[in-house]
């Protein structure tokens, strides 16, 4: 397949030279004139984020879901509020003034450029337009008749300084454009010599795109940042330098890829790709370039042979060694998160969020799917894995029925709540603050959990215990399901009550960009601040702290206007507020009970990490009823399960962790 360039001085996706030192385009290479349909492929969900429907409309909208949050303005990553330390709101397309602009559609693709394949926000603007256009000159608002005045305020022209509140058009022409790229997924392990653990993704990728409008060539020519990050990630290169995550040179080399074998130098001396380095479907560790991410704060890890599916699908359970797959080979993820040829990849359902429901289960393997030996209806389960441990099977736990209820533990708790008992990455990211200056400070599992769920102080820090939440399950039934508190965030908002303070029904909680909480702030706490907790770290949790920020809050930013009307603290999942009935001037409220909508965290499921029958939660080999105890102690109400401690405030008005227990959260009360 011939490598085709980005752009060229001569004409636009020409076959590169092995001397070239241009992007290589994915949109040419793959797409146009090839062999794939890349806008078919390119309004998958992975592309867009959000952006488009499953028929390739573009639906983001301020107020997605029409319930008065006006910042959410997709179903997706891209115009969701992002928890980036704090939280982030993607800029509208049309805005009234500089103040509401917080991450616009260019700082996006820098964010997440890394991991996002390209295509979608990357590539057109809200109007479908390219955002640039490499042929004519042209950005997409010049194609639509607007001047650079018409656009000063437009979400995808424009790009916000956070460190100054200042605003400039975006330099696409000088950044180029994130086309879709396909050699992001379907390439073979980029990890040449296994001896060296390069991460393609969160180093060179990242670097590159963090770098925008600065990165250089070794000659210091210009370098497109975000069209470079391909050539970027397959490591095409003799020289890339970071400098504190941000690439400053950028020497694109295409010799480097037919040393290595991902690229072949053709008889005309043009580069082209071999069928050995196009990956169908992708590698297990190529997802992990990614989602290994996520497991950063969700506690999940993978290539771990505890793991009972990733031992079983890489033939590591036998006597024969010469069968197993190795961590590189491993292709286990496609199993269950099937794809199709519109990359809409099968997901599952986000306990925390909606998040392009309507895929939601569709096309995915779940445990029941591969276990159950019945349907709901009684007959014989057509998807069941021959290989699959029969369920229910004879194991007590699945059988069992309240006479009373009619119902067992089967029926309210999910698989992985007992076959994930614990997560396996230990410590992981678990909270963010950045109430106090602005300055996110980061807070791991080890401060506030431990080894044994009854005592979060304990020193045994080698593991730690999930909270259970409900969510509906494949078969369309709530159950309880593991989750990590995947980024428990603490942050400052405006309560916007839209005129109508007795009504809640429309009220948002809308996050305060953060470099306009830094210009109250200037990157220091208020003097009132203490640190109650003795951590090194100022954390506002006292009364008289609170109110001195609500009181800073509600002054000006740098261009004269009110940074909140109604400042709140985001905390402890309660929503505190300036009460002057209330002895201490401050007051909070459960958000939840008044049906209004708040992102206090991004709840991430445990699901992968399946450890074997004799791990799970109620299994005694020797006496089934010896397992009882892990959720039923009717004499002490100490159940490993039920009573454990969940983090609900990192810090109380003393400056202590508040938690709480399963058996609060849920409303289940075992014996």
């Amino acid at each position: 397949m011939p490598v085709k360039g980005y752009y060229s001085d001569r004409l636009l996706g020409n076959v590169i030279p092995i001397t070239s030192t241009v992007p290589y385009s994915g949109r040419q290479t793959c797409g146009t004139n090839a062999c794939h349909d890349i806008n078919r492929i390119a309004n998958g969900f992975k592309f867009q984020q959000g952006r488009t429907d499953l028929a390739g409309n573009i639906i983001m909208k301020d107020d997605y879901y029409g319930d008065g949050r006006w910042f959410e303005r997709s179903p997706g990553r891209y115009g969701m509020a992002l928890p980036v330390g704090s939280m982030s709101i993607l800029a509208g397309k049309e805005n009234a003034n500089e103040s509401a602009i917080d991450l616009t559609t260019f700082a996006w693709v820098r964010q997440c450029g890394a991991c996002h394949p390209g295509g979608g926000p990357g590539e057109f603007d809200r109007d479908g337009v390219r955002l640039y256009d490499q042929g004519t000159g042209q950005f997409g608002y010049e194609v639509l008749g607007k001047t650079a005045e018409q656009v000063a305020l437009d979400g995808d022209y424009t790009v916000l300084d956070p460190a100054t509140g200042n605003l400039s058009l975006a330099r696409w022409h000088i950044t180029g454009l994130s086309e879709p790229d396909c050699l992001l997924c379907h390439t073979p392990d980029p990890r040449w010599d296994d001896t060296v653990n390069v991460d393609r993704v969160r180093t060179w990728r990242s670097a590159t795109v963090a770098a925008q409008s600065s990165l250089v060539d070794s000659m210091g020519r210009t370098v497109p940042a975000y069209a470079a990050a391909g050539p970027a990630g397959q490591g095409w290169f003799s020289t890339l330098t970071i400098q504190s995550g941000v690439a400053t040179t950028l020497q694109i080399d295409y010799f480097k890829g037919v040393e290595r074998g991902s690229l072949v130098r053709n008889e005309d001396d043009t580069v082209g790709l071999p069928a050995t380095s196009v990956d169908r479907p992708p590698r297990d560790k190529v997802c992990w370039n990614c989602h290994k991410a996520a497991g950063d704060f969700k506690g999940e890890v993978w290539f771990d042979q505890r793991i009972v599916h990733y031992k079983k699908f890489n033939k590591l359970r036998d006597d024969d060694p010469s069968n197993d797959v190795s961590p590189r080979q491993s292709r286990v993820c496609n199993y269950c998160h099937r794809g199709n040829l519109d990359h809409e990849f099968a997901k599952g359902n986000a306990v925390d969020r909606p998040y392009r429901d309507e895929l939601d289960y569709v096309n995915m393997k779940t445990c029941r799917d591969c276990h159950l030996t019945e349907l709901p209806n009684g007959e014989p389960n057509p998807r069941k894995h021959p290989d699959a441990p029969d369920v229910p099977g004879s194991a007590e736990i699945h059988l069992i029925t309240n006479p009373v209820t009619g119902r067992g533990p089967f029926d309210i708790v999910s698989c992985q709540a007992c076959h994930i008992p614990y997560a396996l990455l230990t410590p992981v990211r678990l909270l963010t603050d950045s109430a106090a200056t602005g300055v996110i400070l980061e807070y791991t599992t080890d401060a506030f959990y431990s080894a044994d769920p009854l005592n979060p102080s304990s020193p045994d820090k080698s593991r730690w215990y999930p909270r259970l939440d409900w969510k509906v399950d494949s078969d369309g039934v709530s159950r309880l399901f593991p989750n990590s508190l995947g980024y428990y965030r603490l942050y400052w908002a405006d309560w916007d009550q839209h005129g109508t303070p007795e009504d809640r029904s429309d009220d948002a909680i809308a996050p305060i960009a953060i470099w306009r909480l830094r210009q109250i702030t200037r990157d220091a706490p208020l003097s009132v601040v203490t640190d109650d907790n003795h951590d090194g770290k100022p954390e506002v949790n006292r009364p008289e702290e609170i109110l001195a920020y609500i009181t800073a809050l509600k002054g000006n930013d740098s261009y004269g206007r009110q940074v909140a009307a109604n400042p709140v603290l985001v905390k402890g999942y309660r929503i505190w507020y300036e009460d002057p009935q209330a002895p201490e001037g401050i007051s909070s409220f459960d958000p939840s009970a008044m049906g209004i909508v708040v992102k206090f965290d991004g709840k991430r499921e445990l699901s992968h990490d399946v450890l074997a029958k004799t791990e799970s939660l109620g299994y005694n080999a020797v006496n089934p009823e010896l397992g009882c105890p892990d959720c039923h102690r009717p004499a002490t109400f100490d159940s490993p399960v039920f009573d454990r401690k969940i983090l609900m405030d990192p810090w109380g008005p003393d400056g202590n962790p508040v938690y709480t227990t399963v058996r609060a959260m849920t409303g289940l009360n075992p014996p």
